[in-house]
């Protein structure tokens, strides 16, 4: 007979039995302690040499000088109800300013239930920021847009058209140059900044054979690096040799010139938060005085993060209390007014 002992930390004893209670579970704890060890071991986590003297190589230390350009924060929000047979959503998009002033543009309609909701109100959300952009754009300064640029146009060229009925593909398209135009028109004035990103960009350059298996930049460089700075940028589009990279030549053919994107990571203070900085070129030469440039303007908040961009979220969400407000207004009260309502002319 075989003895298993298992060691139980006096904190997890404690939590677990406030939770569920010993006696509740009988029969299970080697698992979810097997499962605990394994979670422990992975915040342990001791990186491969390599990671690190990625990080090293690419990470330089920059403490930004709040520059006090103009930034407009752009960000955009959805919500919907689902009825029987059809869904009303709501979609709106939002410019904060630093300097004073704001915009914002919102659409109200309704889908059929079968529809894809959550890429057909994505689309909508691009399309209503970058009507934003070209209003901010009016304004000097930089523009901030929530979000990934690669990710925006890789979902208008792949997703979009799958997601909406035959006569608004054109609409998709139009979308689409019209992103392009105002992402790239002014460049460097239009900047794209994610929170947070799956992305394994960097890793994929320097591991390209075994980058699969790695984890993505921004979980690396949050985690192993603390102080201000920035990653040197990367520029998409230079080759072919990436997915985005392939993706930039797609959208310089139907430009008409070569563009490409300027990839970073920034932190704007000690211990912040890791931001994933995208930035349209059509000149790739200064990639990196543009960014430091851009770092210098929106940095200046005590969180680390743009202050417009966490305004412009906060004014964009649509809650909960928002539907059940629509909801009212509409006479839809409970399901059986919106089944009344389906079947009204």
């Amino acid at each position: 007979m075989v003895l298993l002992i298992i060691y139980i930390p006096r904190s997890i004893y404690l939590f677990l039995d406030k939770i569920w209670g010993w006696g509740l579970i009988p029969g299970i704890m080697e698992r979810i302690f097997r499962d605990l060890e394994h979670l422990r071991s992975l915040l342990r986590e001791h990186p491969p040499l390599e990671i690190l003297e990625m990080i090293q190589n690419l990470w330089s230390r920059y403490s930004p000088s709040p520059s006090g350009i103009c930034v407009h924060g752009i960000d955009s929000g959805y919500n919907y109800l689902e009825m029987r047979g059809y869904i009303i959503y709501v979609v709106d998009a939002i410019y904060v300013s630093s300097c004073g002033g704001s915009g914002g543009d919102a659409r109200v309609g309704i889908i059929a239930s079968e529809k894809d909701p959550e890429g057909y109100l994505s689309y909508i959300s691009i399309d209503l920021e970058v009507s934003m952009a070209g209003d901010a754009l009016k304004n000097t300064g930089y523009v901030v847009i929530d979000g990934s640029l690669v990710s925006k146009l890789g979902f208008l060229v792949r997703r979009a058209p799958h997601v909406v009925d035959e006569h608004e593909k054109e609409s998709v398209a139009n979308t689409l140059k019209r992103l392009i135009d105002v992402s790239f028109r002014e460049s460097p004035r239009v900047i794209y900044i994610s929170k947070n990103s799956v992305s394994k960009d960097l890793v994929r350059i320097f591991f390209p054979k075994s980058y699969s298996a790695l984890r993505t930049d921004l979980y690396y460089l949050d985690r192993y690096t603390i102080e201000p700075g920035y990653s040197k940028p990367i520029v998409l589009g230079a080759d072919g040799g990436l997915g985005a990279s392939s993706l930039i030549q797609g959208i310089s053919r139907i430009y008409g010139s070569d563009l490409y994107i300027a990839l970073s990571y920034v932190r704007l203070k000690t211990g912040g938060p890791i931001m994933r900085v995208e930035i349209p070129l059509r000149d790739p030469g200064d990639a990196e005085k543009s960014l430091l440039r851009i770092i210098n303007a929106i940095s200046g908040d005590a969180s680390g993060y743009p202050l417009v961009l966490r305004e412009a979220d906060r004014l964009a969400r649509i809650s909960s209390r928002d539907m059940d407000r629509l909801k009212r207004i509409l006479g839809l009260g409970s399901e059986s007014q919106a089944w009344e309502a389906a079947k009204s002319p």
